[in-house]
């Protein structure tokens, strides 16, 4: 079966959805916040799924065994992180994943729509003084860094979807 790791999955969003869709998967959610994950216990137990391991776990220090994981998710992380956190944390999220496996990444994208620029607007106020810097990263060279290239980028409203694979070894 599949093996999927959500790493800061809050609230188990993104961990349940995925368990709920791919039933033979086995997704494991990880993060620091105990009262996150009890959120995330109690939508577990709601859907119903076993297929779902919650862990509390720091995704800088991941306690998994190198390259267990066939996809790494981050989800609306990494733009919250400072740089040396971010590192830690993409760097643990490729150590853990298979050589084969995939890193998909979902991050905040400026729309370029005016009228959806709008509503983005607030977004940007809300969040932390580095958010824009990070908008405007050039995301194949950010994540060529840390030994990954991307394979492939979805653009939504206001996000976009990269996945990204392991290149030769950092």
């Amino acid at each position: 079966p599949l093996q999927v790791l959500d790493m800061c999955t809050g609230t188990g969003t993104n961990a349940l959805a995925i368990a709920g869709v791919r039933k033979n998967a086995k997704v494991t959610g990880i993060d620091i916040s105990a009262a996150m994950l009890q959120k995330a216990e109690a939508k577990r137990e709601q859907a119903g799924l076993s297929n779902v391991k919650l862990i509390h776990m720091d995704a800088t220090n991941l306690q998994f065994a190198n390259e267990e994981f066939d996809v790494v998710l981050i989800s609306l992380v990494l733009h919250e992180l400072s740089p040396d956190l971010a590192k830690q944390l993409i760097r643990e999220a490729r150590r853990v994943l298979k050589n084969v496996g995939k890193l998909i990444v979902v991050e905040w994208e400026e729309p370029v729509s005016r009228l959806k620029r709008i509503p983005f607007h607030l977004v940007k106020k809300t969040e932390s003084a580095g958010f824009e810097d990070f908008l405007k990263c050039e995301m194949d060279q950010y994540f060529f860094r840390f030994g990954f290239e991307m394979t492939q980028t979805i653009h939504c409203d206001y996000s976009k979807v990269m996945v990204l694979s392991k290149n030769d070894p950092v």
